[in-house]
């Protein structure tokens, strides 16, 4: 297996492993939470790691957004990043220039600031890896939204579709698993789905309606409701009819036939919110130019579910 430790696993092999127990820690960890937070005098500050292992090309990219992702689902703006670049051996300063004017470009797009990080050459390694910590800040009066918060009742709401990043890296990294299978022209459009990948813009217009919101990454969208319930300790029924699913997505998942709602799913938002609400949440999201759906319902239960588990992410088998 490869990925993301089984999250039942967590509760003997971790989280019996925490340190001292400080008591500004309003969210620690848990299965399903995106990031930690921390409560101080006039605000609260919002903590997330996260690596990127499964991509070769545009890590830089993909890390900043990744974690800031974490940070907006959050309800908090992300500020500050560290990055640590793990590099093969053979890499050169080429390679690291590379990688850091991702990070600087992706940045300076979300207005993040890089205050520190780590670079080196690492042993045994088989491809670069850029792993990251990053901060951002929330005032105490705007609240903070966790995964843990879903309501019997609310509708389940997930913006722009499934497979968003495992469309970019299948396109980018992947090229002669496809070009003899689907057409030049969706390849090139499916490496523009790069430009999908940051979620912060809809997850701060969502905070004001929700009562949770989660980043699904790995495991895709079966995998992200699956871990917001979780953490929710809630049960859920979702439409897949409902599941918005791109051209370039489906046809590339076909091609290799894979489940695109298994795959690494970053540029998508799960949000859950009141039913009274969920209209006017999609209408404000289409006047900003992000399409989102009403998939499904939280139901009470939280054995009632109707979907499978993802045991590992459908990327893993490329790598």
């Amino acid at each position: 297996m490869k990925g993301k430790i089984d999250p039942s696993k967590l509760k003997d092999l971790v989280f019996p492993f925490l340190g001292f127990r400080d008591n500004n820690v309003l969210v620690g960890p848990k299965v399903g939470e995106d990031a930690a937070v921390l409560d101080f005098d006039e605000f609260y500050l919002v903590i997330s790691s996260d690596p990127v292992t499964g991509a070769k090309k545009n890590i830089g990219f993909y890390s900043v957004n990744v974690n800031a992702n974490d940070i907006a689902t959050m309800g908090a703006v992300p500020k500050y990043f560290l990055p640590v670049i793990m590099l093969k051996e053979g890499s050169d300063e080429e390679d690291v220039k590379t990688i850091m004017k991702d990070i600087d470009s992706a940045c300076k797009e979300l207005k993040i600031s890089i205050i520190g990080g780590h670079s080196e050459i690492t042993p045994n390694l088989k491809e670069n890896i850029v792993s990251a910590s990053i901060l951002g800040v929330i005032k105490k009066n705007e609240g903070i939204i966790t995964s843990s918060d879903a309501k019997t009742g609310d509708s389940i709401i997930l913006t722009k579709g499934a497979g968003i990043e495992g469309t970019s890296i299948l396109s980018n990294d992947f090229n002669d698993l496809l070009k003899n299978k689907i057409d030049k022209d969706i390849i090139e459009n499916a490496k523009k789905y790069m430009k999908k990948l940051s979620v912060v813009k809809e997850a701060l217009i969502a905070r004001k309606y929700a009562t949770a919101m989660h980043d699904p990454t790995e495991g895709g969208i079966l995998g992200g409701i699956h871990e917001l319930c979780d953490a929710s300790e809630k049960g859920f029924f979702v439409d897949i009819s409902k599941i918005i699913i791109g051209k370039e997505t489906k046809m590339i998942c076909e091609a290799l036939e894979i489940d695109p709602l298994a795959l690494i799913g970053s540029g998508a938002l799960l949000i859950t919110c009141p039913e009274k609400y969920s209209r006017t949440l999609i209408k404000e999201l289409r006047e900003n130019n992000i399409e989102s759906s009403i998939i499904g319902e939280i139901r009470g239960d939280k054995k009632d579910r109707n979907l499978r588990r993802v045991k590992q992410d459908e990327i893993w088998r490329f790598k």
